[in-house]
């Protein structure tokens, strides 16, 4: 057998022949890491010669920490007890057992319908598709800063300019329009009209993690049934545990979506899933008012609907968020404190369960700042684009005091480090 490339050889391959810009990202920022061993809130580097504590989780991929005893013996005993794929054009009863607990858990009793797909990004291209045949319209209107996937309609609703692809792949522009700034009801107003389909976000801020206010997201919801518009809330990131309650929408009472999206986390890192959660109607004029309305050979099938269920059950447990408010009031305390001790550098950001930041006071501190705390064991999720620009950490939903404590610590270092 030949010698394994280590950490470097493989980046240097893909800045070769493969995908560069990725690698050199990575690189430009100061995190060459290769993922080895994993485990729980942690990461080796293949060549063990770095551990950190997963403080970006691929945006919630891994929120019950990589690896999660449940979801995998769940997985092994769908493997181990001959389940495969199976056949798109055969029902099978592990997706009906996953629709059911999906309506079971929903947030509001009217989303008791759901499609399972493979990805995000595919449930918001269908959850698109859907509201253009409800409605009849053919224009979707999104948070200029959201981010919704990278493919098909989701590139389209996906306006960032750092991250969205619309000009780059010359998309057509005339199927979405983006409002800003978050929380501003005025900004939409000014965009929403009896054209438009249908309204997509998440409940926070993807470019600052800041939470929707409550005002913002009712008043939402109440001027899209106004003009006629369909209600979409994305809760790929902020779902299944993340802000301390099972979905971000049950912090604001009274808000029930038409539609809404779970992915990432879903899967629990381990077989890709994900769903977009409906109503009754409108699942029945999307999907059985023709007899090939959502073909996917590979969606739906045994195994990710098995792994699904397993998440979904711990994702549930008033345990876990418990843990997470617990967390999550550690957390900010601890970065309260680090930015009185460094008030020359940051500010308080702010904290939504298992999701907080740390403001930069000088706007082009931020790559220096991911380095630094790299540099001292914690992989964050990344810095923001837009101003203010904060340092965002988003942690396993299964930490516990000490990792907390080894973040805070760790952070502590780097901006020690940086002020030197």
């Amino acid at each position: 057998m030949g010698v394994e490339p280590t950490t470097r050889e493989i980046f240097d391959a893909y800045i070769d022949h493969s995908w560069r810009s990725n690698a050199k990202r990575q690189r430009d920022k100061g995190a060459e890491f290769i993922i080895g061993r994993r485990e729980g809130p942690y990461m080796w580097d293949r060549d063990g010669e770095k551990r950190v504590i997963d403080c970006g989780n691929a945006g919630g991929v891994h929120s019950l920490g990589h690896r999660h005893p449940a979801v995998l013996s769940a997985l092994r005993g769908a493997l181990d007890g001959g389940s495969d794929t199976g056949l798109w054009a055969i029902p099978n009863y592990e997706y009906l057992k996953l629709q059911d607990l999906l309506a079971e858990l929903a947030p509001s009793p009217r989303l008791n319908r759901s499609v399972v797909t493979l990805a995000s990004t595919i449930s918001v291209d269908l959850a698109v598709s859907f509201a253009f045949r409800v409605t009849n319209r053919r224009k979707i209107l999104a948070f200029r800063h959201g981010y919704h996937g990278h493919t098909g309609f989701a590139g389209i609703v996906t306006g960032s300019f750092d991250e969205g692809i619309l000009e780059h792949y010359n998309m057509p522009r005339h199927l979405s329009s983006f409002f800003e700034p978050y929380n501003d009801i005025e900004a939409v107003r000014a965009k929403l009209s009896d054209e438009v389909a249908a309204v997509i976000l998440e409940p926070m801020d993807y470019e600052n993690f800041a939470p929707g206010d409550a005002d913002f997201l009712l008043s939402l919801q109440q001027a899209c049934r106004e003009v006629g518009a369909l209600f979409v809330l994305d809760e790929t990131r902020t779902g299944l545990g993340r802000t301390g309650q099972l979905w971000a929408a049950e912090h604001f009472p009274g808000l029930a979506p038409d539609m809404m999206i779970t992915g990432k986390g879903l899967s629990g890192g381990l077989y890709p899933v994900s769903a977009l959660m409906t109503t009754e109607s409108i699942y029945d004029r999307c999907m059985n008012e023709h007899k090939y309305s959502y073909i996917s050979s590979l969606g739906g099938n045994e195994i990710s609907c098995i792994v699904a269920q397993a998440v979904l059950k711990e994702s549930a447990r008033s345990e876990l968020h418990e843990n997470v408010r617990s967390m999550s009031a550690l957390l900010e305390a601890g970065f309260t404190d680090l930015c009185n001790k460094h008030s020359d550098l940051v500010v308080p950001g702010t904290a939504f369960g298992c999701i907080a930041t740390i403001a930069c006071k000088d706007p082009t501190m931020g790559p220096a700042f991911y380095r630094a705390v790299y540099d001292e064991g914690v992989l964050c999720h990344s810095i923001s684009y837009t101003e203010p620009v904060v340092l965002k950490f988003f942690p396993s939903l299964i930490i516990d005091e000490g990792v907390v404590n080894e973040i805070v610590a760790a952070t502590d270092r780097a901006l020690t480090s940086l002020s030197r």
